[in-house]
């Protein structure tokens, strides 16, 4: 067989290959049609953005904006009013002279700003904080004037009841919380932190308006405490650790 011939007889069989594969590839496509539920899948957002609409949370602006990976995280004291503190703090509403709300919210005493902790950080600090609850003994805080304040951003103005710790070992607690914070790079606590319970607030910067009302009701406060001696005391024998929703306590020594 001539060069030719051979060239012609490969060209006719690789068409004739050509031709088969093809209808192969029909005949597959035809007997193997793709689902109808395949077909019908969507794409579905895998986050989707928090919308944080003040309305929905009587006006009030969240203080850092919410992100997939981020958890806000607080440390505090409990604290449960009795009754009679409690009907204390509600008749302050008609005391002063803008429109407040009482906390809706746990009453507390913070002992950290609220911090940004990353997932893979929770284990360890939970773990730290525990620690450092384990070596501290349990105090009573003294409950001794009213006081206004203001948050970082000046968007709300709040009235609390400030407390003390006489033996200081609340103030020793929370400069141990600022060198665990440190090695997180996380924000220590104010440096002229004053521990109280937020028991009012208001929106906007109101603190000249609320501090001047702040003297008159330490004296109601006062006469209140005198009449309730033992409101005057908080037994401090648990810290509180908040991460996003889930919460820890911790039995001090």
């Amino acid at each position: 067989m001539s060069g030719l011939d051979l060239l012609s007889t490969y060209a006719s069989d690789s068409e004739e290959d050509e031709i088969n594969d093809n209808s192969k590839s029909e005949e597959n496509s035809k007997r193997l049609p793709l689902p109808r539920s395949i077909t019908s899948w969507k794409g579905v957002p895998h986050h989707e953005e928090v919308d944080d609409n003040p309305l929905q949370h009587e006006g009030r602006v969240r203080s850092f904006k919410h992100e997939r990976g981020n958890w806000a995280t607080l440390i505090y004291i409990d604290y449960e009013p009795s009754e009679d503190m409690l009907s204390w703090m509600f008749s302050v509403l008609g005391e002063v002279p803008v429109k407040c709300n009482i906390f809706s919210e746990q009453f507390h005493i913070s002992l950290s700003r609220t911090l940004i902790l990353k997932f893979h950080w929770i284990e360890s600090f939970v773990e730290e904080t525990k620690k450092l609850c384990e070596q501290t003994d349990q105090f009573n805080l003294e409950l001794l004037n009213v006081r206004a304040y203001t948050n970082e951003e000046k968007t709300r103005t709040f009235l609390g009841i400030e407390c003390i710790d006489c033996k200081g070992v609340l103030g020793h607690f929370v400069k141990n919380v600022n060198k665990l914070l440190a090695e997180y790079d996380l924000p220590a606590f104010y440096e002229d932190s004053s521990y109280h319970v937020s028991f009012l607030w208001c929106l906007g910067n109101e603190l000249s308006v609320l501090d001047d009302q702040a003297r008159f009701l330490t004296i109601k406060l006062n006469q209140f405490l005198i009449e309730h001696a033992e409101a005057r005391y908080i037994n401090v024998n648990k810290i509180y650790l908040k991460i996003g929703n889930k919460l820890y306590v911790f039995k001090l020594r």
